[in-house]
């Protein structure tokens, strides 16, 4: 936890170094001076409260704290759903965002609020990490007995240092900016969200430079049944 802690203290320190500067030189600051050491120490200051939630959200995780509450649903009513929130971000960035959803697509038993959460975060991931006028494509499909769902985009790619841990838990000797580079703890409370479900979450190529994608996969419902979304090849934004 010495590297957690790390990126805890960061923020933290630097919240509280602002806050008493704005207590022992109130008199001396300008309003506009004012106004910068607020802003910034409210930056860090949710800096702190995202990673304190994720923290307790993946302790959750680990410890059996979460059980997934199945359902039957479709995954490419789910997708595009995500992808529509993301609708602005791309427009403003210039991305163009892509969502291929071919059907007919068999029904997964899974828990909608978990399976949302793990599409957003990759999406949220890949939206951060790919360059303006970039491309983000965000599909699934069926292979034999699984739904295979797929984020890919044009962006810098992962280095090859870091690939073997990027959905690992960030070790001690990982730096911040490492850690911040593949996703933080977005990424491994990914994977623990997809293990609960008997699924798992694989980096496909990657080439540094040149963009990459992650891969996860689910188990279609035992009951059976189709959707038919009809939302093949649409382009969402860019």
């Amino acid at each position: 936890m010495a590297n957690i802690s790390h990126d805890l203290r960061t923020p933290l320190t630097s919240l509280l170094g602002y806050l008493e500067t704005l207590t022992l030189k109130d008199e001396w600051l300008t309003a506009e001076e004012r106004r910068q050491y607020l802003t910034i120490a409210l930056r860090q200051g949710n800096k702190v409260r995202h990673l304190s939630q994720q923290l307790f959200e993946l302790a959750r995780l680990e410890h059996g704290g979460i059980k997934p509450q199945r359902e039957r649903f479709a995954m490419g009513e789910l997708i595009s759903d995500v992808a529509q929130k993301f609708e602005l971000t791309a427009r403003t960035r210039e991305v163009n965002l892509h969502i291929d959803v071919p059907g007919p697509l068999p029904l997964i038993n899974a828990d909608v609020s978990m399976i949302e959460r793990v599409v957003t975060n990759l999406l949220d991931n890949a939206m951060r990490h790919t360059p303006v006028g970039g491309e983000i494509r965000l599909a699934v499909w069926q292979e034999n007995q699984q739904l295979q769902v797929e984020v890919a985009d044009n962006g810098a790619g992962v280095d090859a240092a870091l690939r073997n841990d990027l959905f690992q838990r960030p070790s001690a000797l990982s730096t911040q900016a490492s850690r911040e580079d593949r996703g933080g703890l977005g990424l491994l409370i990914v994977k623990r969200m997809l293990e609960l479900h008997g699924g798992d979450i694989r980096l496909v190529e990657s080439v540094s430079g040149r963009g990459s994608g992650s891969s996860c996969h689910f188990e279609k419902s035992p009951g059976g049944g189709y959707a038919l979304p009809g939302q093949r090849g649409r382009a969402v934004a860019g």
